[in-house]
């Protein structure tokens, strides 16, 4: 997506002029606690495109005809260490993130009815715990970059039912559920800006390992393997803000 393209720049640009830029002296040590919530713009791609599962079903992960972007939430929670006077330091977050998965359909042959295919949809919803041990650079006074690798905790719907009026939809529903992976990692880069004890961020993230990697249904194993990209933005309260010292003189 084109906003993904101009975040990128805004990072590499921030990176060459905020070296030269003055900065307030700040003391090492903890420097804030806070509180965010994100925004979450959501793309999975899935692969392969079809899926068949003879001898009555397919899988469409492409349905809705391309890439699906879905809106979300996340909540989190930080701390900051300053580290020495070079204006580096490390961000730990814990967070909480809820979105949805793109659409898949499911078509499937009803015996002694040839030519019609009736389908439903279905799509993951991504719940998961998220560990972030950030770092950053304060380019500004007020502005930072930061980026870091993300643990992802995922969770897992519980099992359903089958759906009246459509043969194994719950056993389906129920296989591509356990696919989720228990643990994934992917890596977070960003800007923000500092707005007295307002905190506000962009961020991308992209997942390095699959969210999905296979699924088993009737005894057969399918690839079916997933990434996820998400757009973040990011607004936060610093509960703790230390003061900003005051810049020795110089002679």
């Amino acid at each position: 997506m084109q906003y993904y393209k101009s975040l990128l720049i805004t990072v590499s640009t921030a990176l060459i002029v905020g070296a030269s830029l003055p900065r307030t002296a700040r003391a090492q040590g903890l420097e804030a606690l806070s509180l965010s919530s994100s925004l979450l713009v959501t793309q999975t791609t899935v692969r392969p495109y079809t899926i068949a599962m003879p001898p009555f079903y397919t899988l469409n992960t492409r349905a809705d005809g391309g890439h699906y972007d879905e809106i979300g939430y996340r909540l989190a929670a930080a701390a900051r260490w300053r580290l020495g006077q070079a204006g580096l330091f490390v961000q730990p977050e814990v967070a909480y993130a809820s979105t949805t998965g793109q659409y898949i359909g499911v078509e499937y042959v009803v015996p002694n009815l040839p030519g019609w295919t009736p389908f439903f949809t279905f799509s993951h919803s991504i719940k998961r715990w998220e560990l972030a041990p950030l770092v950053g650079w304060y380019t500004t006074r007020h502005g930072y970059i930061l980026a870091g690798p993300l643990l992802a905790l995922n969770l897992r719907e519980a099992d359903i039912l089958e759906r009246p009026g459509y043969p194994a939809s719950g056993a389906i529903y129920n296989s591509l559920n356990r696919s989720v992976e228990p643990i994934q990692l992917a890596a977070q880069v960003g800007i923000g800006y500092l707005v007295g004890r307002f905190d506000f961020s962009l961020r991308l993230e992209q997942s390095l390992t699959p969210y999905t990697r296979r699924f088993t249904f009737e005894r057969n194993t399918y690839e079916y393997k997933q990434h996820i990209r998400q757009g973040l933005l990011t607004a936060g309260f610093l509960l703790y803000k230390r003061r900003e010292q005051a810049a020795p003189l110089t002679r």
